[in-house]
């Protein structure tokens, strides 16, 4: 199934659609740590949510429910934040005038 963002028709208006749309939407409900937490904490807090995500009594319970479960790993999420920082100032002004 095509994404909103295969329809760009230039890079800019992909990356304004990524940045904008998709980005936004993977980020809006992460679970965070504070600052300084130890690498090997954040790393089994990782594992055991990614492993959470999995179990089937948790899946099912979900279904149940009629929740979807679609987790995005703590890598991923990093990794998509890092590039939202490296947006070039030109788009996120342009963004920022899109969003108004």
């Amino acid at each position: 199934m095509p994404l909103v963002v295969d329809y760009a028709k230039t890079e800019e208006a992909r990356r304004l659609m990524q940045v904008g749309i998709h980005d936004y939407a993977v980020t809006a409900r992460p679970y965070v740590f504070p600052p300084g937490t130890p690498k090997e904490r954040v790393r089994l807090l990782r594992q055991a949510f990614m492993a959470t995500m999995r179990d089937p009594e948790f899946l099912a319970d979900a279904s149940k429910s009629r929740l979807d479960i679609n987790p995005l790993s703590g890598e991923s999420l990093e990794k998509t934040v890092a590039g939202i920082f490296q947006l070039d100032q030109r788009l996120v002004a342009k963004l920022k005038e899109i969003l108004k």
